[in-house]
């Protein structure tokens, strides 16, 4: 077949500890290995977290912002799906961190249609 797709869906266990910079650097590298690989790459952005505070919500929208603007200059694909998970803490397990099944479910549906799955 022709060239691989990679998604790749940033998690948000890191977010917040470590300094900002050194995050969007890990970022880069990452982006380097995967293009090394493929062109075809798709980053799935980071989700809101209902049990953190806004100010630990408000880095993981920053990072947000600034990946998507640094996938479009990669010529990568980037999935948002922080306002369709903002504020929905329905879609969320009691721990206020993990997706419930039907979170999940939109997640994936999410992933499928963009992988054409």
């Amino acid at each position: 077949g022709g060239e691989p797709e990679v998604m790749v869906h940033i998690g948000t266990n890191d977010i917040g500890r470590k300094r900002e910079e050194v995050q969007k650097g890990e970022f880069r590298e990452l982006g380097r290995e995967l293009r090394r690989r493929t062109a075809k790459v798709t980053i799935s952005g980071l989700l809101p977290v209902p049990r953190n505070s806004e100010s630990r919500n408000g880095v993981r929208w920053r990072i947000n912002v600034w990946l998507k603007n640094w996938c479009r200059g990669q010529g990568f694909k980037f999935l948002d799906h922080w306002n369709l998970f903002w504020g929905r803490s329905d879609l969320y397990k009691k721990d206020g961190l993990h997706l419930n099944a039907r979170g999940t479910t939109i997640l994936a549906g999410k992933f499928a249609k963009t992988t054409g799955g």
